[in-house]
C-alpha cells in the first residue's frame, strides 16, 4: 500500500511540475505579448501626437494660405483698377490730341475761308473804283474781326496741342536706369500680371520690359503697365516663361536697356 501511495505521489508531483512548466511558458508568452502591446500602444500614441501636430500645422498653413489668397485677391482688384485708370488716361490723352488736331485743322480752314471772303469784298470794292461805303467798310471790319478771333483760337489750340504732344513725348521718351533691380511682391496667374516693389520714385516707367530671375536662372520677362510711387504693375510677357516654370513672389527683376 505504501508503495502505491509513493507511486501516486510521484505521479502527482510530476504532473504538478509539468503543469507548472506549462504555466510558466504561458506566463512568459503573455508577458512578452503584454510588452509588445505596450510598445505598440506607445508607438500609436506617438503616431497620434505626430498626426495631431501635422493636422495643426496643416490648419495653420490653410489659414495662412486663405489669408494670402484674400490679400492677393484684394491686391488684384486694386491693381486692375489702377491699370484700367492708366489705360483710360492714355486713351484720354490720345483722344485729346486727335480732337485738338481736328480743331486746329478746322480753325485753319475757317481762317482761310474768311480771308477769301475779305479778299472778295475788297476786290468788289476796287472794281467799283469808288470809295467804299459804310456798309462795305462794316462788312470788311466784321470779317477782319472774325479772322482775328479765329487766329486767336487757332493759336490757343496750337499751344494746347503742343502741350499735349509734349506730354505724350515725355511719357514715351522716359528711360529707366540700366541695371535697376527689385523683386516680385505678388503674382496673379488669373490676370497674368505681377506686382513689383519698384515705382515712380525708383525711376520705373510704363512699357519698360524687365527680366525676371531666380538666382542665376532666367524665369521670364514682364512689361510695366502701371506705375505708382512705390510699386508697379507689370504684365507677364507671353511665351517668355519656359514650360514647367512660373514667376513667384520673391523672384528678382532687373532692367537691362537695349543698346542702340
Amino acid at each position: 500500500m505504501g508503495k502505491v501511495l509513493l507511486i501516486v505521489s510521484i505521479c502527482i508531483t510530476a504532473a504538478a511540475a509539468a503543469l507548472g512548466f506549462i504555466n510558466k511558458g504561458k506566463l512568459t508568452s503573455v508577458q512578452e505579448g503584454l510588452k509588445m502591446a505596450e510598445a505598440e500602444v506607445t508607438q500609436k500614441t506617438a503616431d497620434l501626437e505626430k498626426a495631431s501636430k501635422d493636422l495643426k500645422s496643416a490648419k495653420d498653413t490653410l489659414t495662412t494660405t486663405i489669408a494670402e489668397k484674400d490679400q492677393l485677391a484684394s491686391q488684384a482688384e486694386t491693381t486692375k483698377a489702377e491699370l484700367d485708370k492708366t489705360k483710360t488716361e492714355v486713351a484720354s490723352l490720345t483722344s485729346q490730341i486727335s480732337t485738338k488736331e481736328s480743331e486746329v485743322a478746322k480753325l485753319t480752314a475757317d481762317i482761310q475761308a474768311k480771308e477769301q471772303e475779305l479778299t472778295t469784298l475788297r476786290s468788289g470794292s476796287d472794281a467799283t473804283a469808288a470809295a467804299p461805303g459804310a456798309e462795305q467798310l462794316a462788312k470788311e471790319q466784321e470779317q477782319q474781326m472774325l479772322i482775328t478771333k479765329l487766329q486767336g483760337d487757332l493759336d490757343g489750340a496750337r499751344r494746347q496741342l503742343e502741350e499735349l504732344r509734349t506730354r505724350e513725348q515725355n511719357r514715351m521718351a522716359l528711360k529707366m536706369r540700366n541695371g535697376l533691380e527689385g523683386r516680385v511682391l505678388a503674382v496673379n496667374q488669373a490676370w497674368n500680371f505681377v506686382v513689383l516693389n519698384l515705382g515712380d520714385k525708383n525711376g520705373v516707367v510704363s512699357n519698360a520690359e524687365m527680366l525676371v530671375k531666380r538666382g542665376n536662372q532666367l524665369i521670364g520677362k514682364v512689361r510695366v503697365t502701371s506705375v505708382e510711387p512705390s510699386t508697379a504693375i507689370a504684365d507677364i510677357v507671353s511665351n517668355s516663361v519656359p514650360r514647367g516654370l512660373s514667376i513667384q513672389p520673391g523672384d528678382n527683376v532687373i532692367y537691362q536697356a537695349v543698346e542702340e
